[in-house]
């Protein structure tokens, strides 16, 4: 009998002692939870988007649709002038780039880069020619007073070379953007003039020698260099020619 009560003792003691490891010991089940929770993916919740009208307009003219999403991007989805205006001032290797492998997929592809990271990345430089429409100038014409914009800016880029010459480098290596406005008459040409001069930007104004189509001393075109951001104060609200 005396034993029976010692073992029935021992079993109550090992019960309790139990018992206290529990209530002394931390639950490991919210931690585990924690654990293995799945994390997750802020690039896979936040996407960057497109405005779907206009994505479509830029689909719908035969711009292919990798294309069409990045010139949105980096446009703020402002309108279609502005996306294609974009896409007009890239060269032929950024533009392989972009639709070389494109398979013509979702408009939130995986593939397509965040504009602002790019732009921390490089600062790309073009040259524009702002075209006098109100002379009614022909084809021909317009291309010859463009040439000779180009090389008057440029050679005014070489002359300077200590002031310019990294500048031009850049723009050499990234395809030699050029791209052609429409201008109301000879005062908007001057006025943009003033106002690249305000932000130091080169520029180069030509005054037709009047011995064909236009009178002579017409202002015909303006041509102005330097990098995307500043130019485009200049002439961001102009329309492609």
């Amino acid at each position: 009998m005396e034993q029976k009560e010692k073992m029935l003792n021992a079993s109550h003691n090992k019960a309790e002692h139990k018992e206290d490891e529990k209530l002394d010991k931390p639950s490991q089940h919210p931690q585990e939870k924690k654990d293995n929770a799945t994390p997750v993916d802020t690039e896979d919740v936040v996407k960057p988007s497109v405005d779907l009208v206009l994505f479509d307009s830029l689909v719908n003219m035969g711009i292919d649709k990798r294309l069409a999403t990045k010139a949105l991007m980096c446009t703020g989805n402002k309108n279609v002038d502005t996306a294609l205006s974009w896409i007009a001032e890239l060269g032929a290797d950024e533009m392989e780039a972009l639709c070389g492998s494109s398979d013509h997929g979702s408009i939130e592809s995986d593939e397509c880069e965040d504009c602002e990271e790019d732009d921390d990345e490089d600062t790309y430089y073009k040259m524009v020619f702002v075209i006098n429409t109100e002379l009614g100038m022909g084809v021909g014409k317009v291309a010859a007073q463009v040439g000779h914009a180009a090389l008057g800016l440029y050679r005014l880029l070489k002359e300077d070379g200590e002031k310019y010459d990294a500048s031009v480098e850049e723009w050499e290596e990234f395809g030699e953007r050029k791209i052609a406005l429409k201008g109301k008459n000879s005062q908007e040409l001057i006025e943009l003039q003033k106002k690249a001069e305000a932000l130091y930007l080169p520029t180069y104004l030509v005054q037709d020698a009047g011995k064909t189509q236009v009178p002579v001393g017409s202002t015909t075109v303006l041509a102005i260099f330097g990098d995307e951001e500043a130019v485009n104060e200049v002439t961001g609200k102009l329309k492609l020619l």
